[in-house]
């Protein structure tokens, strides 16, 4: 899937680190990226200082369901979290479904009329049927996060959240991708404008 035929901007997409300092820092030191986005479940706190004080860019993140006040605290205090909120960051138009609150996320969101088309949906949790399946085959994302990828029709959706379904797909138009946990060394490249996606693990 390309949109565009000019100057590639890259997304470094991390996910599910739990506390995995180490991968962490050395994915964030040997990649070259534009943009940095962790779509939750950072766990500690030591984790998302990390991401705002080794990022070799902007750095953009939602919380997950495992996270607590204290990781969005540090987030947001540094001009990190999206969750609830829509920023430009690059010249491409964020927006961001935080995992510890989901519905005050999508609430928020709702009371924005978008005036563009919004490039970049960042969630923890996939929506329904996009790859969430779980090991025993059921789908566990949100239906709820619909709502808003009809509503703001963004090019690229990030989540994690599921960390057995790794990957991506397109769909009307739409790319989504799930890295997979980087607590388990997986992550993803993307270059938005040509479309494409690598799925990379620590060796």
């Amino acid at each position: 899937m390309a949109w565009d035929n000019g100057a590639l901007t890259v997304i470094l997409h991390v996910s599910d680190i739990h506390c995995r300092n180490a991968s962490l820092e050395r994915v964030l030191k040997s990649e070259d990226y534009d943009i940095v986005v962790a779509s939750g479940d950072f766990e500690c706190v030591e984790t998302a200082g990390i991401l705002v004080e080794k990022a070799q860019g902007p750095a953009i993140a939602v919380t997950g369901n495992l996270d607590n006040p204290a990781v969005s605290r540090l987030l947001r205090s540094h001009g990190v979290l999206l969750d609830g909120r829509v920023s430009t960051v690059k010249g491409l138009r964020f927006a961001g479904v935080g995992g510890m609150d989901v519905v005050g996320s999508i609430n928020m969101l709702k009371t924005l009329a978008p005036t563009s088309r919004l490039d970049v949906l960042v969630s923890h949790h996939p929506p329904r049927g996009v790859l969430d399946k779980t090991f025993i085959g059921l789908h566990a994302g949100l239906k709820e996060l619909w709502d808003i990828i009809k509503t703001f029709k963004p090019r690229l959706h990030l989540f994690g959240h599921i960390h057995e379904s790794p990957g991506y797909e397109e769909r009307e138009g739409i790319l989504f991708v799930n890295p997979g946990p980087l607590a388990r060394g997986r992550y993803a490249v993307i270059e938005y404008e040509a479309g494409r996606v690598e799925l990379k693990k620590i060796a």
